[in-house]
């Protein structure tokens, strides 16, 4: 496929590093020489430097026999004006995806909702962003949270503790314990590696566990990780960003208190005037005593969410000192979240990370429902429809040759979950979660696809 990227920051250079290992014919448009001369040295890709916007530009990127525009930028302005210049060349059908993070364009009033004015797909970063925080707010103890589209199936992520009943048990002895038919456990993460975990694998205390399960059957699991993992109750959220005043609003219909501190005077009266039940402090939460008026002792999640990762790590491990239970930090730097991770934060959300995720779920469509990337780690999961006349419904599943570091994680059968060992074959039109790595996902592609 011919792709056009507009945008070689993080978001772009992630996009077009991806999709060019996956054999796609990629050209990169950037009106930064050094963020071009920086992707032309480790992809390869093609690149332009120029503006998206001039139309001489585009067309010396091969505009006119792109399949797919993706626009990434980080003006929302010029991500939209180069959708509406690009869907004037060619004859066939042309994908067009922007990156737009003004919530009046992405929103159920906006105009493009009526008309699309030329953008077929829009990622709004805030927006999945605050629904992930949400999931892992409604899953106490969770670190990392994904729904499915179809059925009852969620993947959560946890850190284990050191008195988790999980702790010493090995896989074998985990098919012994009621409900494990309900849930599997695909991943590990300990230390920097990244585990597919066997019979023999022993979960250990500080492991990261990725748990693949059904939506009903997650209460009964939480106490097997967590022996006490409280429902949250107050959160302090840290600057009224963008971001920050729309996870406000959202938990402005829930029964958790919400706290914002923000140390410029206008934005906090903004917000303050915006907002119905939120307590909005004007103050610095780098000084103790802010986070004390902000009753920091008695939080169950810090969430720092201003523009500057460095001020937003600080004030998370302060808020952890002085009795916040746990911390969510927002970084824009991608290569960030790995070393944050490694530091008494419980939880990294990456925008620009987010972003390219579900850029790419437009860009592998088809059968493809959906992809979420496991933490900072390469492995993606992956829901897929398996089509008519596909190889995984022509033949029993222990027929299959699934590439060997991809893993079947479930099945999804009249909206319920069923794990690959009760199954002896998938049906077509049953939707499928595997988690694979970037180099699997052709071929797992290639498996539920009907041969033409």
């Amino acid at each position: 496929m011919k792709i056009l990227i507009i945008g070689a920051g993080a978001v772009g250079f992630s996009i077009a590093k991806q999709l060019s290992a996956e054999g796609h014919d990629i050209s990169v448009v950037d009106e930064n020489p050094e963020l071009i001369r920086k992707i032309s040295e480790k992809l390869d890709v093609s690149v332009i430097t120029g503006n998206g916007t001039s139309p001489s530009v585009l067309e010396s990127a091969g505009v006119q026999e792109a399949n797919m525009v993706l626009a990434v930028t980080t003006s929302d302005e010029v991500n939209i004006v180069t959708c509406i210049i690009a869907s004037k060349y060619g004859t066939g059908k042309k994908i067009k995806i922007a990156r737009i993070r003004n919530g009046e364009f992405t929103g159920n009033k906006s105009i493009f909702k009526h008309n699309g004015f030329c953008v077929d797909h829009m990622i709004n970063p805030e927006q999945i962003i605050v629904e992930s925080i949400i999931k892992i707010l409604e899953t106490p103890g969770a670190t990392f949270a994904v729904d499915f589209p179809i059925g009852d199936v969620v993947l959560r992520g946890f850190h284990v503790p050191e008195d988790a009943p999980l702790v010493g048990l090995t896989f074998s002895e985990l098919e012994d314990i009621e409900y494990t038919d309900s849930f599997l456990i695909v991943y590990i993460q300990r230390n920097d590696e990244m585990l597919t975990p066997s019979h023999g694998t022993t979960i250990l205390p500080d492991d990261t566990i990725f748990v693949l399960i059904s939506k009903i059957v997650l209460p009964y699991f939480l106490p097997m990780v967590n022996r006490r993992a409280d429902e949250v109750e107050k959160v302090i959220i840290y600057k009224a960003s963008r971001t920050g005043m729309l996870l406000a609003e959202r938990l402005e219909n829930s029964p958790i208190a919400v706290t914002i501190i923000e140390p410029e005077k206008d934005k906090a009266e903004m917000a303050a005037a915006s907002l119905r039940t939120a307590v909005v402090l004007h103050g610095d939460a780098t000084e103790i005593d802010v986070l004390k008026d902000a009753a920091v002792e008695i939080t169950d999640i810090f969430i720092a969410l201003s523009e500057n990762e460095q001020t937003n790590l600080l004030t998370a491990l302060l808020a952890k000192k002085h009795g916040a239970k746990k911390t969510i930090v927002l970084t824009n730097e991608p290569e960030l979240v790995h070393i944050i991770n490694q530091v008494d934060v419980d939880v990294v959300v990456n925008p620009r990370l987010v972003t390219a995720s579900a850029i790419l779920q437009h860009v592998r469509r088809g059968q493809i429902l959906s992809i979420a990337k496991l933490g900072d780690s390469e492995a993606e999961a992956i829901e897929l429809i398996a089509e008519e006349g596909s190889e995984i419904v022509k033949k029993p599943l222990k027929k299959i040759r699934f590439p060997k570091k991809s893993i079947l994680g479930a099945i999804v059968r009249n909206n319920t979950m069923l794990l690959p060992k009760g199954i002896e074959a998938i049906n077509p039109g049953e939707s499928v979660v595997v988690f694979t790595l970037p180099g699997d996902i052709e071929r797992v592609q290639a498996l539920f696809s009907a041969k033409k």
